[in-house]
């Protein structure tokens, strides 16, 4: 009967148009409705009857990659720990793993870089000075692989690589050109790349690694090089991107692989990336192989009405291709790993690509991160997990449990579907024309279906304090979990019958888990 007579207020509400609505989903574009001067609800409790049949983007997961720790972690004491913490099902319950094939700054003779940043790799000069394989290398990079492997929750490997191999670029280095913005990759190398790159793909499937893509591209449009070095990378203008992709495709294609191209890994959202897609998804012969459009979310923390924007663009593109966020870290990094504003921030950038840009899955850029020791003893670290120079000491970052509230309870098959809320609080910015120029959500819920039948929402509250009630058809039972900053995170506050409403407190984020 209470929930009957809310619903009612609720459609009263409506029908006299009292607060703006805002259909918020990222397959369907997001509409403006202007109804007059207010557009902000401020304080207003909320019930969301999920609605199972407005069906979204099917999620694949969720994951991190691997590089440059495992490098140092594979070998420490503290490798089945991290493993455990990253991949078990009681931990983040991961099922996407990040390889990185390096680009062999560790054996080169003139590099510019060191520390676990210059990467061991399987293509090396024997005494002869003959370029060969040898799979040997990168031993605990692999090792940790093995780790994380044997909870059986891994099901994608991405086989990534910041630069070509050093022996293939115009510097003989694998950290960008002497020029910046210009590509360290001859165009007579781009075969010999793609044959490497099968090479080592062909390696890890026999050993029964679940290699799903490979992506031979990372950030094509940074400057990398020229008087700054701070690890491997390698410019490419846009028609450079399509031209590498197309040899790549048709090697991949005649290799016979059951593998697909992930690409651009873009640095950050807007038009170049937009760009680098429609160039990829334009050639037959690069679509056929392509099973990724990749971006990475550097850069766009709290702008809500670019990836809003970015996720309409995506969708009335239709490449009918997955597009996935494959790196984010806090850029620059504000916050040690004990901050709540941390956990918060990473929490909020799950949130908006999931729901406003829309993508397929959400990896992290480390799994774990080189801590930067302050004399005050505060660790700085922009990972889920920190480790000192050596890995002796592992930390868990606030942001573990951030990724934790997703990772945790929405396997790969979920299906995000729509939360259908009852108060949308939205602040509009406008110009004099009611144009909007920019909003803010008070409060943004995601909801999913997964492959055993739960329902997973997700509500992220930075409006103000209120109480949530949260249904689906067929579902009793519910199972709560909350961080606030005062209470601390991933807590289960619930679990039995569904509660009539929840208290959410401002700036907390509450997984409800219905069944």
């Amino acid at each position: 009967m209470i929930l009957l007579f809310k619903r009612l207020i609720a459609l009263l509400i409506s029908a006299i148009n009292i607060y703006s609505i805002m259909n918020i989903g990222s397959q369907n574009p997001l509409k403006f409705v202007r109804d007059g001067a207010l557009d902000y609800v401020q304080s207003a409790d909320v019930s969301l009857n999920v609605n199972t049949l407005e069906k979204y983007q099917e999620i694949t997961g969720f994951g991190a990659s691997a590089c440059w720790w495992a490098q140092d972690v594979g070998k420490s004491d503290n490798a089945d720990e991290v493993a455990r913490l990253l991949y078990a099902p009681d931990g983040l319950a991961l099922n996407v793993y990040r390889y990185n094939v390096g680009g062999g700054e560790k054996e080169n003779p003139d590099t510019r870089i060191g520390g676990n940043r210059a990467t061991e790799s399987f293509l090396v000069q024997n005494d002869a000075g003959e370029w060969v394989y040898d799979f040997t290398r990168d031993a605990s990079a692999q090792a940790m692989l093995e780790k994380c492997m044997a909870y059986g929750t891994i099901d994608t490997v991405v086989l990534f690589a910041n630069s070509p191999h050093y022996s293939m670029t115009r510097t003989g280095q694998a950290t960008g050109g002497q020029t910046e913005f210009y590509s360290n990759l001859p165009p007579e190398n781009y075969e010999a790349y793609a044959d490497y790159f099968i090479m080592v793909t062909k390696y890890f499937l026999e050993k029964g690694v679940p290699v799903k893509y490979i992506s031979p591209i990372n950030e094509p449009q940074w400057s990398w090089g020229g008087g700054w070095v701070g690890q491997e990378g390698c410019h490419y203008e846009p028609d450079e991107v399509a031209a590498l992709m197309k040899v790549f495709a048709r090697k991949l294609k005649a290799s016979g692989l059951d593998v697909k191209l992930m690409a651009p890994e873009s640095g950050q959202i807007g038009e170049v990336t937009l760009d680098y897609f429609d160039r990829l998804v334009a050639d037959p012969e690069i679509k056929e192989m392509l099973g990724s459009l990749a971006y990475h979310s550097y850069w766009a923390d709290g702008q809500i009405f670019d990836k809003y924007q970015f996720g309409n663009t995506l969708q009335e593109k239709n490449y009918g291709v997955n597009v996935d966020m494959t790196e984010w870290c806090e850029l620059p990094l504000e916050h040690d790993i004990e901050s709540y504003d941390s956990f918060f921030r990473m929490a909020e950038v799950i949130q908006h690509d999931l729901v406003l840009t829309g993508v397929n899955s959400w990896s992290d850029w480390v799994g774990v991160n080189n801590a930067d020791i302050r004399a005050d003893g505060t660790w700085w670290s922009d990972a889920p997990l920190a480790m000192n120079a050596d890995a002796s000491e592992i930390r868990v970052a606030t942001r573990y449990y951030a990724l934790q509230h997703f990772s945790k309870f929405i396997p790969a098959g979920s299906v995000r579907v729509d939360p259908n809320p009852d108060v949308k609080d939205v602040n509009y910015q406008k110009n004099d024309d009611h144009e909007v120029l920019d909003f803010q959500l008070g409060y943004v819920a995601s909801a999913f279906k997964t492959p055993a039948g739960k329902i997973v929402v997700v509500v992220i509250n930075t409006g103000t304090e209120r109480n949530f009630t949260v249904t689906a058809l067929g579902k009793l039972k519910a199972e709560i979990y909350q961080s606030t900053p005062d209470g601390g995170y991933m807590k289960q506050i619930h679990a039995g019958l569904i509660p009539l409403k929840t208290n959410v407190p401002v700036n907390s984020v509450t997984t409800f888990v219905l069944g």
